[in-house]
Parts: structure tokens; C-alpha cells; sequence
């Protein structure tokens, strides 16, 4: 059962009762003022809870209009985003919520109780006309014009615009404000991407209670759209005063507090004339694991290096006594080689070779454009793999695990069968060690991961992408793959994006074949 659903069964008695407790609120025609009374209350524990808990601080809060309707317009950074906004907007808060929490436990009656508005996507004009007629009535509404939070619902962070660092902005926002005639204030808030990432909640990959980071709210001056009222309604028009409104939420905002910090308008990596790739095999592994992508270079006309690592091509036995500092040192050695030939390198590397393509980076960052981690064993998902050690004093070898979600693929598999407890011991001890430097890798970074990877725990990758220092940070989830993710059911795409992640440090990329068909 995935870790969602155990989430939703948990909260599902809490659900029932709740929804009991409205119906009879609702019933005997006193919903309403439970509602006021419910939200003074919540509001007043939510504010001192965040102040309390992340030093809330709050500014602006004179530009929301005492009475009449008006549209709060903010950015979207985190599911704390809600509460924040209605602790600190000095007045009642309704809020458009997406449809599909229509069927979220719990969640769904204090939308209710909330009385807001539920609006389906790709067009709901019965919700966007009771939405106008409250705005009309005096209701302040809260509206998220990004749609959705950066780095959830399958939408990467990096999707966000350069030049305001959010994502771009849907333009519901403008033409509710135009048909009821309300200003929009546009409001900025920092630091709850941080305090708690859609990682916590609600993808549940980071398994922590939210952070105590300090969080601010600035509410910015109203904007008044009185000016385009008598202009022609187009999409044209909707766009300009959308994206000048997504310009004044961004001017509101500490980039630098978000989950990933972000320096805006968004710098763009250095492209260079002749990029060169090494690319680096994992433990155990045979160099079949990786050429793959052997083809995509050539046909793009990209020098490569694919060195054996120490202890590898050989038979399992040799890789007995072998340690990280030997398959660190083969690296290094290859990546110095190459730099003879390129200007830049991206180093690619599988499961063990993602740690040294990490540990390149942190010693050699003058020498590499990039790095690309393919479900670098950072951690383990066998919890008793820290006990290696111990046990290489008694076991020598040990079978290698399964790493093929289809068996079918694994035809061609050249890796050991075992490896040496000695050998990996010291993987082990590796992988704290690099754990422990992260943050002293500021090169760009692409993390793949697989959430099928029976070997490595997927945490990996969000431990990864949470703790470097790279200013240019992406991350990028399969849903099939075993380990061997440039082998098994979607090497293909894994080949696609690390040959389009290479080709944006190129000044004159040229498309390879292999990649084109």
C-alpha cells in the first residue's frame, strides 16, 4: 500500500466524523455562524502557533482593504501557504480550492466549513459565477494564480518562470477581478517552502514533522484594474496584467527562503564550446549498465570517458580489498584525461558512481559543467546494510540483490553475481562520507531517481536535492525501473534526459540521432 493511501486510511474515522458533526451544524441552519465562529478561532490558534513556532512576521497588512471585496493574489510555496495567508490577512479568508479535494479526508470539511468555493480545472463557469457574486457581496477570496505549488503534481521546480522565479501565471485570476470589479492585492510569502516542502506533505517522500523556519507575509499595494475595464476583454490583455501581476507577487518574496533558494531573475548555467561526458558504472556492475548511452554521445559528437572502475571487469573475487579511495582514484584519473580534450565536463553516474560523480564535484568543480546522479546509493533501502562491516568478518561474499523490475531485461546482465561484504563495506562508509559534504557541491545537478528502486531507498534523491548547494537543482522521478535504471523498462527515457541535460551546457548543441528516433 503506498504511503498516501495509508495516510487517507488513517484519517478516514476522522473523516466520518466530522462529516456527522456538519450535517447536523447544517441541519438545524446554524452552519454559517459556526463557520465565523470556528475560523475566529482557528485564526487566533494559527497565529499564535506561527508565531510561536516560525517567527511569523507579517507587513503590509494596511493594503487589504478594510471592506469590500477584494482578491488576495499569492504565491504558492507549500500547503502551510492556506493557513499563513489566513492567520495573518486581517480579514476572514475564503479560498478557490481545486475539485479534486472534493475527495480528500478531512481536508474536504474545512474547505466546507471554510465556505469556500470549489472550481474545476480547464473551465467551471457555475463556480466562477458564485465566486463573482461573493466578491460582489463584500468577501475577501484568496486565489493561488500559479495553480498549483512548484515541485508537485509532477510539476518540477525548474518549470518556474526566470525572470519572477514562480510558475506562470493562469490567468482566472484577472478576469474574476475584471467581471466583479475588485482590486487584487498581490501577496507574497517566504519560508513556508522550506518549513514544509510538498515532499513532507502531500507526496510523503520525507517522513519529518514541519520545520521551524521563520515565515513572513508581505501583502503588497492593491491593484486596481479600473483602467482595462473599458478596453477589449482578450487574452492578450489578461496576459499583460496577469504577468505584470505575477511580476508585483515576486517582489514580495525571499527567494532565498525556498525549499530550493533561487537567486532572481534566474541565472542561467555557462554554456561552453566543447562538452565532454564521463561517464561512471556502479558497484558490482558491468560497463553494459551504462553504455547505453554510449550511442547518444557519438551520434552528438560528444568525447567521452567510460572507465572501469577498480576491482571491476573482471570476476567478483577481484574486487575483495578494493576500496572508495581506489574507485575514486580511477575516476579522477579519467575525468583529468578527458579535461585534456573539452572544456567542460558532465559527469553521469550509476548507484555507487553517483557518489564519485558527488565527490568529483566537491574537488574538481573548475573541471565540470554538471553532474547527473542515476539512483546514487546515497542510502540504502535494507536498514541492515550498516552491519556489513561486522558481518565481513565472518561472511566474505555475499549474493548480489535483484535490481531488474523486468526480469526479462535482465537477458544481457554482466554484474557480479556476489561481491566482497569487505568491498562494499567500504561503499557503505563512502556514502556517509559524501552524505556528510553536500553541501560543499555547488556544480548544477540532475538527481533520476526510480520509486521502484529495490536497492537504493528513492530518500536518496531527496536528500540529495534538499542538502547540495547548486544553485541550478533538478529532479526527475520514474515510476517503473528497478536499480538498473539505464537498463531496465525505461532506459530510454533515462537516455533522453541525461542526453537534453547535457546538451544545455553546449553552445551549439546538435541533436543526436539515436536521440531524435
Amino acid at each position: 500500500m503506498e504511503r498516501e493511501e495509508v495516510a487517507n486510511a488513517v484519517l478516514w474515522p476522522i473523516d466520518q466524523t466530522a462529516d456527522i458533526a456538519l450535517r447536523a451544524v447544517e441541519s438545524v441552519g446554524v452552519l454559517a455562524p459556526a463557520s465565523d465562529l470556528a475560523y475566529r478561532g482557528v485564526r487566533s490558534f494559527l497565529r499564535s502557533q506561527f508565531q510561536a513556532l516560525n517567527d511569523l512576521e507579517v507587513m503590509g497588512a494596511d493594503n487589504v482593504p478594510p471592506h469590500g471585496g477584494v482578491i488576495l493574489a499569492s504565491n504558492h510555496q507549500s500547503w502551510m501557504d492556506v493557513q499563513v495567508l489566513a492567520a495573518a490577512c486581517p480579514r476572514r479568508v475564503h479560498f478557490m480550492a481545486k475539485s479534486e479535494f472534493e475527495r480528500w479526508p478531512v481536508l474536504r470539511h474545512l474547505i466546507r466549513l471554510s465556505q469556500s468555493v470549489y472550481v474545476h480545472r480547464g473551465g467551471d463557469d457555475v463556480a466562477l459565477e458564485s465566486l463573482v457574486e461573493a466578491l460582489r457581496s463584500g468577501w475577501a477570496v484568496a486565489i493561488y494564480p500559479e495553480g498549483t505549488i512548484p515541485g508537485e503534481e509532477d510539476v518540477p521546480r525548474v518549470a518556474v518562470d526566470p525572470e519572477t522565479g514562480l510558475l506562470p501565471g493562469r490567468t482566472g485570476v484577472v478576469r474574476l477581478a475584471l467581471k466583479a470589479g475588485v482590486p487584487i492585492v498581490p501577496v507574497g510569502v517566504s519560508g513556508t517552502g522550506r518549513a514544509f516542502p510538498p515532499e513532507i506533505y502531500p507526496r510523503l517522500e520525507l517522513l519529518r514533522m514541519p520545520a521551524a523556519t521563520p515565515v513572513r507575509i508581505r501583502f503588497g499595494a492593491p491593484m486596481s484594474l479600473e483602467a482595462y475595464r473599458d478596453q477589449p476583454q482578450d487574452r492578450k490583455l489578461y496576459r499583460e496584467i496577469t504577468n505584470e501581476l505575477m511580476r508585483q507577487i515576486s517582489a514580495l518574496v525571499d527567494h532565498r527562503c525556498n525549499y530550493v533558494p533561487l537567486d532572481v531573475p534566474l541565472p542561467q548555467p555557462p554554456k561552453r564550446e566543447k562538452i565532454g561526458v564521463l561517464l561512471l558504472h556502479g558497484f558490482t556492475s558491468h560497463l553494459n549498465t551504462v553504455n547505453g548511452l554510449v550511442p547518444y554521445l557519438k551520434d552528438a559528437g560528444i568525447s567521452f570517458e567510460m572507465p572501469i572502475l577498480r576491482g571491476h571487469g573482471t570476476r567478483y573475487q577481484d574486487l575483495r580489498g578494493v576500496t572508495a579511495g581506489d574507485w575514486y582514484v580511477d575516476a579522477e584519473r579519467a575525468l583529468i584525461n578527458l579535461w585534456n580534450y573539452v572544456d567542460r565536463i558532465v559527469v553521469v553516474g550509476l548507484s555507487m558512481g553517483g557518489l564519485v560523480a558527488l565527490d568529483l564535484a566537491t574537488r574538481h568543480p573548475d573541471k565540470i559543467a554538471g553532474i547527473v546522479t542515476v539512483g546514487a546509493c546515497l542510502k540504502f533501502a535494507d536498514p541492515l546494510v550498516r552491519f556489513t562491516g561486522a558481518l565481513s568478518n565472518v561472511f566474505r561474499y555475499w549474493p548480489s540483490p535483484e535490481s531488474f523490475n523486468d526480469l526479462s531485461l535482465k537477458v544481457n546482465c554482466k554484474n557480479y553475481p556476489k561481491f566482497p561484504t569487505d568491498a562494499f563495506a567500504s561503499l557503505y562508509e563512502y556514502s556517509q562520507q559524501i552524505a556528510r559534504r553536500l553541501r560543499d557541491v555547488h556544480v548544477p545537478i540532475l538527481i533520476l531517481q526510480s520509486k521502484k528502486d529495490q536497492i537504493v531507498a528513492p530518500e536518496s534523491a531527496n536528500i540529495i536535492y534538499e542538502k547540495v548547494s547548486s544553485m541550478h537543482r533538478e529532479i526527475i522521478w520514474y515510476h517503473k525501473s528497478g536499480h538498473e535504471m539505464m537498463q531496465d523498462l525505461e532506459a530510454a527515457q533515462v537516455f533522453h534526459d541525461v542526453m537534453e541535460y547535457v546538451h544545455r551546457f553546449e553552445l551549439s548543441p546538435r541533436v543526436d540521432s539515436a536521440q531524435a528516433g
